[in-house]
């Protein structure tokens, strides 16, 4: 644990946030907190599965009626027909670092099929394993990113023994691993990555950068590392991989060629509307601002020079700058959220929850008055209590501040979700769920799959 934390740190996307009250967002400056549309939309939630340990992520394959539940600790399970098998599609337990009990980041993070994976049974995931040896001293752990092969009729589990190391990212720190991979429209596998953790994008394993305002961080640097980037790569040649020839540093001369998009502090989820192709995360903040992103490729999203559409002050992170720069050495234009809001760790009054998480576009049959809106949550709405929440976004363009609205749940205490929310999944006909847990950390029993309906 950071020593630095006065409080326990937000599970998967640590924040190390004080207790304290914050003063009103009217003395900070910036943009303020996206407004609440009402009338409140009220769902119902269906279960799908229980008994897990700490789901993170669902998906489905191409022309595949499987559904498949990444658990943190190292496993990925199937819905079949209703019924989650006894049996892990895959068992990647002895490649994951040993996790802690509570607020643990690490893990089994991201799984991505092929889109082509009927045919080729190829997969991807995103797991922490113990720190290589040939990592910089002091550092934490190292993220993989591996291909495995489905066997048998069916494609029915992944072949243990077919992994293959693609491509591996060294942490200073336990926390900020971000950790979602996913096929674009274009065929190319996006991955998300982390500043590597601490907090404020500084300490061990944060270089530094171009704002000497904040000493550090690996958010603004793109020649040194891959942290705090969406990253882009070609698994379909090269070896083990290509570079896209249109990455914004495809020459490798003005930053690394892996890198798509930069200036994110930690893009736990991302996800692609199915219909568009728009590519939107939810990048967790620091202490005062959470805020969903439109991505494009070269943007630069302003971490750690900004918090949100706040000027971000590394020396003391309660109290922003009064100002900072617009946009970077390299003259790119900071890329402000499309959703932005308060952290109820600092605002207790006025914030929505502590750690925002990306989910979806709804593309469902279920809930017709849902479809075409982007769902997205925070991980809890008060501190040390199982109390997630999410919310429907109106989708207005790529730039601008799009209006949101909480939704309420049939049948749940005061209408509340109840759980922590641990991630968002979608399958093949645009239907959402929602994957949550009763503790702090990857133990017990208490994970959960829902479908909103």
């Amino acid at each position: 644990m950071i020593k630095t934390c006065l409080v326990p740190c937000a599970f998967l996307l640590l924040l190390c946030v004080s207790c304290s009250s914050e003063k009103s967002s009217a003395n900070h400056g910036g943009a303020s907190s996206t407004s609440v549309v009402q009338p409140v939309d009220s769902v119902s939630l269906q279960l799908v599965a229980a008994d897990l340990v700490s789901p993170v992520f669902l998906t489905q394959p191409p022309s595949d009626d499987r559904l498949f539940i990444v658990d943190q600790i190292g496993v990925i399970r199937v819905v079949k027909e209703g019924t989650l098998l006894p049996e892990p599609f895959l068992d990647l337990k002895s490649k994951v670092i040993e996790l802690k009990n509570e607020h643990e980041e690490r893990g089994l993070l991201g799984l991505a099929f092929h889109p082509d994976f009927q045919r080729n049974g190829r997969f991807f995931v995103y797991y922490s394993a113990p720190l290589r040896q040939s990592a910089p001293d002091g550092f934490d752990h190292t993220t993989v990113i591996a291909e495995y092969k489905a066997t048998g009729a069916g494609l029915k589990s992944g072949d243990a023994a077919s992994g293959r190391v693609i491509l591996q990212v060294d942490q200073p720190q336990y926390n900020h691993n971000a950790g979602t991979l996913m096929f674009g429209p274009d065929g190319y596998l996006y991955i998300s990555v982390g500043d590597g953790g601490n907090k404020n994008d500084i300490g061990t394993g944060h270089v530094r950068d171009w704002y000497e305002e904040n000493d550090g961080g690996n958010g603004q640097d793109v020649k040194q590392n891959l942290l705090g980037s969406i990253l882009r790569i070609d698994v379909n040649n090269g070896s083990p991989y290509s570079v896209p020839s249109d990455n914004p540093f495809a020459d490798g001369r003005m930053g690394m060629k892996e890198i798509y998009a930069f200036g994110l502090r930690n893009p736990y989820r991302f996800s692609f509307d199915r219909e568009t192709g728009m590519l939107i995360a939810g990048d967790a903040g620091q202490v005062l601002r959470e805020e969903v992103n439109v991505i494009r490729k070269g943007g630069n999203y302003g971490w750690n020079v900004k918090e949100g559409t706040i000027c971000f002050n590394a020396a003391n992170n309660k109290e922003p700058l009064e100002s900072c720069p617009e946009e970077d050495s390299l003259g790119n234009e900071f890329i402000d959220p499309v959703i932005e809001f308060k952290n109820s760790m600092s605002y207790p009054q006025e914030g929505l929850g502590i750690v925002g998480i990306g989910g979806y576009v709804y593309r469902g049959s279920v809930r017709a008055n849902l479809r075409g809106n982007y769902l997205f949550g925070v991980w809890t709405q008060h501190h040390g209590k199982p109390d997630g929440a999410i919310f429907s976004a109106e989708m207005t363009g790529e730039q601008g501040s799009w209006d949101y609205r909480k939704l309420h749940f049939q049948g749940m205490p005061g209408a509340s979700l109840g759980h922590y929310l641990l991630g968002f999944g979608q399958d093949n006909s645009g239907e959402v769920y929602l994957l949550t847990t009763d503790k702090a950390g990857p133990v017990g029993n208490t994970g959960k799959v829902f479908q909103i309906n």
